[in-house]
């Protein structure tokens, strides 16, 4: 019977370490989904190993609104200047292609965060990005920070789009 239930134990105990959170499920769901629409715009003039051209509005619904707001103010700036303004990559694959066939690792380094790997593809090395998630009870969550590099992207990107603003915005202007 101690065998039995040590067994039973056993079985629970690596079923619960191998459960995802919340957390890591958000983001693999908004890479899936990521992906998915990449995948689904490839045409035979596509080369096959960079997607372009697939849409990056849906990954706004991802972010709180202090992200979104930082995100509305570059696109402001870029309008206003018909430059590139601060966020010049896409942010989920960390460079300016993206290849939906990347093999992504996840990991939860701390609570509430969620780390990134995307392996090698031809011409772009293995890159990595945490997130960090809040989920409320009722099960919605937000990404509340993004850490490339290690550093907090709300904070880099602030700077950037207030510096921009002294140097360029206000060139325009006057």
């Amino acid at each position: 019977m101690k065998k039995i239930l040590l067994i039973l134990l056993g079985l629970c105990a690596s079923s619960y370490v191998f459960a995802e959170s919340p957390q890591v499920q958000y983001i693999k769901g908004m890479y899936e989904l990521n992906a998915s629409l990449a995948k689904g715009s490839i045409t035979e003039d596509n080369d096959l190993n960079i997607y372009n051209d697939v849409d990056q509005s849906f990954f706004l619904d991802y972010l709180d609104s202090n992200i979104k707001k930082i995100y509305a103010r570059n696109d402001e700036y870029q309008e206003a200047t018909g430059d590139m303004a601060c966020i010049d990559h896409n942010v989920l694959w960390q460079g300016q292609d993206l290849n939906p066939f990347a093999k992504l690792t996840f990991a939860e380094p701390s609570a509430g965060r969620v780390k990134v790997t995307i392996g090698a593809t031809r011409d772009l090395e293995e890159r990595s990005v945490t997130y960090q998630v809040k989920c409320q009870k009722d099960g919605d969550c937000k990404i509340t920070e993004i850490f490339e590099y290690g550093k907090p992207f709300t904070k880099v990107t602030s700077k950037c789009l207030d510096d921009f603003y002294r140097t360029e915005i206000k060139k325009h202007k006057d």
